[in-house]
C-alpha cells in the first residue's frame, strides 16, 4: 500500500519518499540503459542502513510484481532472498555504540543485476573494513557484535551442554568479551533479530543451511578465547592461568590442547643450525591470543558474506545493467578515536567529494560550456582534506604505510612525521595537551585521533603457528576459514608464490575504496542524505540545531540553492527531439536543432522560464523532464492498449480453432510424455553434475597434497644443500693440506717441467716462423707430437648436468627448479637461476620459525608478516618468468625472420650441418692437401710459397664430460680462450686454446652461443675450426682434421692476446664498460674512458698481472687509477697472409695503441650482443652509518617517465634510477641511470619511495637486483630506445 503510489510517478508529484527515488532509478535503468547507483550518507545513527533496506524492499516488490505477471519466478525468489540477508548481516556486522544502538561496523556495496527486460538476474555484495578491534575491546557504554550475545543466550540445552555453558541467561555474563556486568544491560529489542530468526535466515540461504552448528562452534571459541588469561604481567613468561579454558577452545576448534597452548605461549626459532623454544611474555601472548580471536571472527564474517554471494549469484547471459546501493559507515567522533574512525571518516570524505563534484563542479562546468547564466553559485570543496589523508608519499595514510617498513618505526615517530609534514595545513592541528593525539577538521566537524596503536592495527599480525594449527584442524569448517586462496597457476599446475612485499590493512582498504569510487563514477549516481534528529538516540525527538548543522556542513543547503538557480536535467537536442516527438503534434517537430527544441517544448506547454537553450543541449527545470516522460508513457500506453486488443482477438480465434481441431486426450498424453522425458533428463543431468563435483573435489584434494609434499621436499633440499656446502668446505681444507704435501714432490719434477718448457718455447718459435734449424728440439717435437693425447682417461660420470657448473648439488637445483615452475628440458638455459637461489643468503629481517606441526615458515618481526615459503621464492619465480619472457620474445622475433638465430635456447635445430667450401683460392684441391703437408720434416715435397701462410682446419671429435663440467671459457663467437686444468677438455686433449666450436651434436651454432644450443648428455660430438701456420709441425689431431680451402683474399680470424692499458675516468673513477659473469665485455660506453680500446666480445684474461682463472673481474680489480688488462680478442690476420704474400713476425702481445680509431666499429659490434643479453645483475651497497650517502636519485612521480620505455607495468611508481652522482657509492657499485630495482635484500615489489626510505634510513649491507631499463627496451625492439613522453 505504501509502495504503489510512488510507482511510475514523476518526482515532485507525490510527497518526498525513498520509494520514489528507488522507482526513478529502476525506470531510468530501463529507459536509458545506464547502470544506476545510490549513495546513502550521513552521520552514525542517522538511518542509512534502514534507508538501504527500504530501497531493497521496493525493488523486491517490483520484481515480485513482474514475476506474478508471468515474467520470472526466480526473480521473485531472489528478491525474497535479498530481504532475508539483512538480519543475518546486521547480526554479524552491527553493534551498539555511543551514537547508535544498531551501528553498522562495516561498509557495504550491494549490486542488483538486471536483464534488458528489467528482470532481476542476480546480486553481489562487497564489504569494506570490518571493525576487528571491537571484538576484543570496546569503549565504555558500548557492546560487541550482536550475534555474540544472540548465540550465547539462544543456544539449546543440548548445545549448552556440548559447549560447556552455564544454564540460564547468566551465560551472557560469563564471557568477558561481551562487556557486561549483568544480563539486564542488554537491550534485546534493539537487536536486528533473535536466535530463532537468525536460524531461519541461515535456513533460507542454501549455501549456509548446513553450516549453523559450525558457525556456533566458532563463535563460542571466540567467546572462550576472551576468557583466556595468563599468570604474571608485562615481561614475565606467559603461562595459562586456567587450562580448562584452553581445553574448551581446542575442543571447539578440533585441535590438540597442548599444541594450541604452545602456539600461544612460545615461539620456535632457528639459531644457527639448531631450533630453540622461546617463551612469550604475558603482553606478547595476550596479543597473539587477541589476534586469533579477531581472525576467527573476521574470517567467519567474510565466509558468511561469500556464501550469501554464492546464493545470490545467478547464471545467465542477459545480465547487462545493475543498480548499486552504497551503505557505508557513517561519520564518527567518539571520545577516543583510532585508525578505524580515521578510515571511516576518510571514506565519508571521498563520498562527500563525489557529491560535490556531481552537484556543483560538473554542473557549473556544463553551464559555462553551453553559455548558460544561472548567477553565482558558491560551495565548499573538501579536495585539500582528501589529499591531506590520502596523497601519495606525504598523506597521513601513506606515511603510516611507509612507517611499517622500518624496524625502528613506532606510533610516536609516525606522529612526528605527519606533524612536520602538515604543520601548516589548514585542516590539521596538533594537540598541545596530549602529545600522542592530532586533530583533523572534517566537513562535519573536528575529530581528535589517538595515534597509539595505529601501526599495530595496520600490520594486523597473526601468528603463523596458529594459522598452521587451524589449517590442520580436524574440523573441515575451521580448515576452510584458514585455507589460503589459490593464486593464478602457471604451466603444469605450479602455483605462483606469495610476494614478500608487506601489504597493510589500509592498503587494502584504500584499494577497495578507489575501486568503489571508480565503479560509482561509471554509473548514473543518486544521493540520499540522512539527517540525525538528535544526539540522545531517542525516537520522535527532532532538535532543530542538530539537524540544521548537518544540512549546512554536508552541502545540502548549497545543493538546494544551486538546484533552484539552475536546471538539473541536460539533454542534447537530438535526444530530446527523438524521444518526445510523440507527445506533440507532428507540425511542431518539423524543425531541427535549437529551433526544433523550442517549438517542441512550447507545444508541450513548457514555459520559457522552465528551460534554457544552450549551444548543443537544452537545460530543463525541476520536474519538466518527469512531466514529459509521463506524457510519453501515457501516449505509449494508449497505443499499447490498442495493440493488445488486436492481439487478444487474434489469440482467441486461434485458441477456438485449436480446441475444435485437437483432441484433448491426445494433447494431455503428449504433455505427460514430454514432462516424463524432461524429468528423466533433469535427473540424469543432476547425477552427472554430482559425479563431476565429486571428481573435482577429489582432484583438488590430490593437488593440495601434492603441493604440500613439494614444499616439504623443497625445505629438505634446501637443508641438505646447506649441509653439502658445509661438507664441501671441510673437503677443501683437507685438499689444501694434501697440496702442501705434494709441494715436495713438485720439486723432484722440476727437471721434467724444464724440458716441457723448452718444448713449449720451441713450438712457439715454430708457430712464429723460426726454430726449424734446431735439430735437437725437432726430434723432441716429433716424439711429443706422437704422444699428443696424454693424461688419465676421464671419469665415466652419469651426471649430464656438469656443464652448467652448478655450485649446489644437481639434485637440489633440479628439484628447486621444478618447485619454481620450470620445465627442466625447455628451460635448461635458465637453471642457473635455481642454482643462484639456493646460494642466496637468508634475507635480512626474516626469521625462521617452526609451527606446531613441524613445518618451517618465515616471520618478519618489523611488519608482522609470515610466509610459508622462502621470502626469495617469489622474487626468483618472477625473475625466472621475466627472463623466460625476454628469451621467448627475443628468439621468436628472430625466428620469424628466418635463419639460424631463430632457434630457442635449449632446443636442438634439425637442419643438417653444411659447411661452404672455400674455392678459388691459391690452395685448390690437389695442389695442397695431405700429400704436401709433410714438407717440414722432409717426408715429401715442400710446396714452394713465399713465406709461411695460415691454414684453416676442421676437426670432428667426441667429448666425454666429467662431473665438474666442460672446463672451458668461450667468447661470444664460441672460441676457446680458457681451459680449466683438470677439466674435461684439458684431460682429453682434443680441444685447444683458440679453437672455434661451430657445431655440437649435429646442430650448427651459427651466431648462437654454445650454452644456448647444447642439450645436456653424457657424450657430445663437436666440430671445431682452428688455424695453424703452414710451417708448424703436424700433430696427431691434424691427421684426423680436414683442411678448408679459403676464399680468394679472405682474411682468416684468430684469437690474439692483447695487452691494454686503461685509465679510470677523472672525477668519477668509473671504467665505462660492463661485463658478464664469465668476464666477457658486453657493453662499452662510446663516450667512456675505454672507448676505442676495448670492444664488445673481448674476454679479460688477467688484470694487473693477476690471472683470473674463472674468478670474477669485479672481485679482483683494485681501485688504482691505471690498470693493465690482458684480453683475448677474435682478430683478423694481416691480409698479406691470406694472399700468400708472406708473414711478418709479430709478438704474441700487442700494444693498445694499435686500436685507435676503431670507435665506430665498437658501436656496430656491441649492437648484436646487446640485443641478446639483458643487463641484469646484482649490486651490493654497504652503509657503515646512517649518514653514509648512496648518491642515487629515483623518479618520484609517474609523469616523470614513460613506463613502457623501461618495460614495467602497473599503477604504482616503480623504483627506477633517474640520476647517479659522479664518484658516489652508487656509481662505484655499478648503478647507472635507467636501472630498475627488482628487489632489495630479497624483498620484491617495492615502490620507489619504499626503496629510497630503506636506503636512506637503514645501514649495513644492501643487495640490489637491478635490470637496465634501456637494455630491456633494446631487447624487444632491437633499436635505440624512443624518447620519453
Amino acid at each position: 500500500a505504501q509502495i504503489s503510489p510512488s510507482r511510475e510517478k514523476p518526482i515532485g508529484s507525490e510527497p518526498p519518499h525513498i520509494y520514489a527515488i528507488a522507482d526513478r532509478m529502476y525506470r531510468l535503468l530501463l529507459s536509458s540503459g545506464d547502470s544506476q547507483a545510490i549513495i546513502v550518507s550521513g552521520p552514525s545513527g542517522a538511518g542509512k542502513t534502514e534507508t538501504c533496506k527500504l530501497v531493497l524492499k521496493h525493488l523486491a516488490y517490483v520484481t515480485k510484481h513482474l514475476s506474478e505477471a508471468g515474467m520470472s519466478k526466480s526473480s521473485m525468489e531472489l528478491g525474497a532472498l535479498l530481504v532475508m540477508t539483512n538480519p543475518l548481516l546486521e547480526a554479524f556486522g552491527n553493534a551498539e555504540t555511543n551514537l547508535n544502538r544498531n551501528s553498522s561496523r562495516f561498509g557495504k556495496f550491494l549490486t542488483l543485476q538486471f536483464s534488458a527486460s528489467g528482470r532481476m538476474q542476480g546480486a553481489f555484495m562487497k564489504t569494506y573494513l570490518l571493525e576487528k578491534s571491537r571484538i576484543t575491546s570496546q569503549l565504555p557504554g558500548e557492546q560487541n557484535y550482536h550475534v555474540l550475545y544472540t548465540v550465547a543466550k539462544g543456544l539449546s540445552s543440548a548445545q549448552r551442554t556440548e559447549f560447556g555453558l552455564p544454564k540460564g541467561s547468566d551465560a551472557v555474563e560469563s564471557f568477558k568479551l561481551l562487556n557486561l556486568k549483568k544480563a539486564g544491560d542488554v537491550k534485546w529489542a534493539d537487536f536486528p533479530c533473535d536466535f530463532k530468526e537468525l536460524t531461519e535466515a541461515f535456513a533460507v540461504i542454501p549455501s549456509l543451511n548446513d553450516k549453523q552448528a559450525s558457525c556456533w562452534r566458532v563463535i563460542m571459541a571466540v567467546l572462550y578465547l576472551g576468557n583466556l588469561s595468563f599468570t604474571g604481567q608485562g615481561e614475565d613468561d606467559a603461562k595459562v592461568k586456567d587450562p580448562a579454558v584452553v581445553a574448551a577452545v581446542a575442543r571447539l576448534l578440533s585441535c590438540e590442547t597442548a599444541q594450541l597452548e604452545k602456539a600461544i605461549c612460545t615461539q620456535n626459532m632457528k639459531a644457527g643450525l639448531d631450533w630453540i623454544s622461546k617463551p612469550n611474555t604475558v603482553a606478547y601472548a595476550s596479543d597473539v591470543k587477541n589476534a586469533l580471536t579477531k581472525a576467527l571472527y573476521s574470517r567467519l564474517f567474510d565466509y558468511i558474506v561469500e556464501m550469501v554471494n554464492v546464493s545470490l549469484e545467478k547464471s545467465g547471459d542477459e545480465m547487462r545493467y545493475f543498480i548499486g546501493a552504497v551503505d557505508i559507515f557513517g561519520f564518527e567522533c567518539f571520545p577516543t578515536n583510532s585508525l578505524e574512525q580515521l578510515c571511516i571518516n576518510f571514506a565519508n570524505e571521498k563520498l562527500q567529494k563525489m557529491f560535490t563534484q556531481a552537484v556543483f563542479e560538473s554542473v557549473l562546468s556544463e553551464y559555462q560550456k553551453e553559455g548558460i547564466d544561472v548567477g553565482d553559485i558558491t560551495y565548499e570543496d573538501n579536495k585539500l582534506l582528501v589529499e591531506l589523508i590520502d596523497k601519495p608519499a606525504t598523506g597521513i595514510l601513506s606515511l603510516l604505510a611507509e612507517e611499517c617498513f622500518f624496524p625502528s618505526g613506532s606510533d610516536a615517530s609516525w606522529l612526528q612525521k605527519i606533524k612536520s609534514q602538515h604543520a601548516r595545513h589548514a585542516n590539521f592541528s596538533e594537540e598541545r595537551l596530549d602529545r600522542t593525539a592530532f586533530t583533523i577538521s572534517h566537513y562535519p566537524g573536528k575529530v581528535t585521533y589517538q595515534s597509539t596503536g595505529f601501526l599495530e592495527k595496520n600490520k594486523d599480525p597473526l601468528s603463523q603457528d596458529l594459522v598452521v594449527l587451524m589449517q590442520f584442524s580436524d574440523d573441515d569448517f575451521v580448515k576452510t576459514l584458514f585455507e589460503e586462496k589459490q593464486s593464478t597457476a602457471m604451466a603444469g599446475s605450479v602455483r605462483r608464490f606469495k610476494s614478500a612485499k608487506f601489504v597493510g590493512l589500509i592498503d587494502g582498504f584504500r584499494t577497495s575504496l578507489n575501486q568503489l569510487v571508480k565503479t560509482l563514477e561509471a554509473t548514473k549516481t543518486h544521493f540520499i542524505r540522512c539527517v540525525k534528529p538528535n544526539m540522545d538516540k531517542k525516537p520522535d525527538n527532532f532538535v532543530f540545531d542538530v539537524m540544521q548543522r548537518q544540512l549546512y556542513t554536508s552541502g545540502v543547503v548549497q545543493a538546494v540553492q544551486a538546484t533552484r538557480k539552475g536546471f538539473p536535467d541536460h539533454l542534447p537536442f537530438a535526444e530530446l527531439l527523438s524521444r518526445f516527438e510523440l507527445v506533440v503534434p507532428k507540425s511542431a517537430t518539423n524543425k531541427k536543432g535549437a529551433d526544433g527544441v523550442r517549438a517542441l517544448l512550447s507545444s508541450a506547454g513548457v514555459s520559457d522560464k522552465e528551460f534554457r537553450i544552450g549551444k548543443t543541449k537544452v537545460f530543463l527545470g525541476v520536474g519538466v523532464l518527469d512531466q514529459l516522460e509521463q506524457r510519453r508513457m501515457e501516449y505509449i500506453a494508449s497505443k499499447v492498449l490498442s495493440m493488445q486488443m488486436l492481439v487478444r482477438a487474434y489469440n482467441a480465434r486461434k485458441r477456438l480453432k485449436l480446441l475444435r481441431d485437437e483432441k484433448a486426450r491426445a494433447a494431455k498424453a503428449k504433455a505427460e510424455a514430454e514432462a516424463a522425458a524432461r524429468a528423466a533428463e533433469e535427473a540424469a543431468r543432476k547425477e552427472r553434475e554430482a559425479a563431476e563435483a565429486t571428481a573435482a573435489a577429489q582432484k583438488a584434494k590430490e593437488e593440495e597434497e601434492a603441493e604440500k609434499e613439494r614444499q616439504t621436499r623443497f625445505q629438505r633440499a634446501r637443508q641438505m644443500s646447506f649441509e653439502r656446502n658445509t661438507a664441501k668446505k671441510r673437503r677443501e681444507q683437507a685438499e689444501k693440506a694434501k697440496a702442501a704435501e705434494a709441494a715436495a714432490k713438485a720439486t723432484a719434477d722440476a727437471t721434467k717441467d724444464l724440458d716441457a718448457e723448452k718444448l713449449a718455447k720451441f713450438q712457439q718459435e715454430v708457430a712464429d716462423g723460426g726454430g726449424v734449424d734446431n735439430k735437437e728440439m725437432m726430434n723432441v717435437a716429433v716424439v711429443s707430437d706422437i704422444g699428443w693425447k696424454g693424461g688419465a682417461e676421464p671419469a665415466q660420470g652419469d651426471d649430464v648436468w656438469a656443464q652448467y657448473d652448478f655450485k649446489c648439488a644437481v639434485s637440489d637445483v633440479l628439484e628447486y627448479a621444478e618447485y619454481l615452475g620450470m620445465d627442466i628440458k625447455q628451460d635448461a638455459h635458465l637453471l642457473w637461476i635455481a642454482d643462484e637461489a639456493l646460494q642466496a643468503p637468508e634475507p635480512q629481517g626474516w626469521e625462521q620459525r617452526l609451527d606446531p606441526k613441524g613445518g618451517v615458515y618465515y616471520y618478519h618481526p618489523t611488519t608482522g608478516m609470515s610466509l610459508n615459503q622462502h621470502p626469495l621464492d617469489h622474487h626468483y619465480q618472477q625473475f625466472y618468468l621475466q627472463m623466460k619472457a625476454q628469451y621467448d620474445a627475443m628468439y621468436t622475433s628472430k625466428g620469424d625472420a628466418g635463419g639460424e638465430g631463430g632457434a630457442k635456447p635449449g632446443t636442438a635445430a634439425q637442419a643438417p650441418i653444411e659447411f661452404l667450401a672455400y674455392k678459388g683460392g691459391p690452395y685448390e684441391e690437389g695442389s695442397g692437401g695431405a700429400a704436401q703437408k709433410k714438407g717440414l720434416f722432409g717426408m715429401g715435397k715442400k710446396k714452394e710459397v713465399k713465406g709461411p701462410v695460415e691454414e684453416m682446419w676442421e676437426l670432428s671429435c667426441q667429448l666425454d664430460r666429467q662431473q665438474d663440467g666442460l672446463g672451458i671459457g668461450l667468447t661470444l663467437d664460441n672460441i676457446i680462450v680458457e681451459v680449466e686444468p683438470g677439466g674435461s677438455v684439458a684431460t682429453q686433449g682434443e680441444l685447444q686454446y683458440g679453437d672455434k666450436i661451430v657445431a655440437v651434436d649435429n646442430n650448427t651454432l651459427g651466431h648462437r652461443m654454445l650454452k644456448d644450443v647444447i642439450v645436456p648428455q653424457r657424450t657430445h660430438q663437436l666440430i671445431v675450426k682452428y688455424a695453424r701456420m703452414s710451417t708448424q709441425p703436424p700433430s696427431p689431431r691434424r691427421e684426423r682434421a680436414k683442411k678448408l680451402v679459403p676464399d680468394k683474399g679472405a682474411a682468416p680470424r684468430r684469437i690474439e692476446e692483447i695487452e691494454v692499458k686503461i685509465r679510470r675516468e677523472k672525477g668519477t673513477g668509473r671504467l665505462g664498460f660492463g661485463i658478464d659473469a664469465m668476464n666477457t665485455i658486453v657493453e662499452v660506453d662510446p663516450n667512456g674512458p675505454v672507448a676505442g680500446q676495448l670492444q664488445v666480445g673481448d674476454k679479460i684474461i688477467s688484470v694487473d698481472g693477476s690471472k683470473l682463472n674463472f674468478k670474477r673481474f669485479v672481485d679482483t680489480v683494485g681501485r688504482t687509477e691505471e690498470h693493465i688488462l690482458c684480453i683475448a680478442r677474435l682478430h683478423a690476420a694481416d691480409p698479406s697472409i691470406a694472399a700468400g704474400r708472406g708473414l711478418k713476425k709479430s709478438k704474441s702481445r700487442k700494444s693498445a695503441t694499435s686500436l685507435q680509431g676503431s670507435g665506430s666499429q665498437l658501436l656496430r659490434s656491441q649492437s648484436r650482443y646487446s640485443e641478446k643479453m639483458p643487463a641484469l645483475r646484482e649490486v651490493r651497497l654497504i652503509k657503515e652509518t646512517d649518514e653514509t650517502k648512496i648518491g642515487a636519485v629515483f623518479h618520484r612521480s609517474d609523469d616523470a617517465f614513460d613506463k613502457s620505455f623501461f618495460n614495467v607495468e602497473g599503477s604504482s611508481v616503480q623504483p627506477i634510477i633517474k640520476k647517479v652522482d659522479p664518484g658516489s657509492m652508487a656509481e662505484c657499485s655499478g648503478l647507472v641511470p635507467g636501472d630498475v630495482v627488482l628487489s632489495v635484500n630479497g624483498i620484491s615489489g617495492l615502490s620507489n619511495f619504499q626503496v629510497v626510505e630503506m636506503l636512506r634510513k637503514g645501514q649495513g649491507v644492501f643487495n640490489l637486483v637491478v635490470i637496465s631499463g634501456r637494455q630491456v627496451q633494446q631487447t624487444f625492439t632491437g633499436a635505440a630506445p624512443s624518447p620519453r613522453r
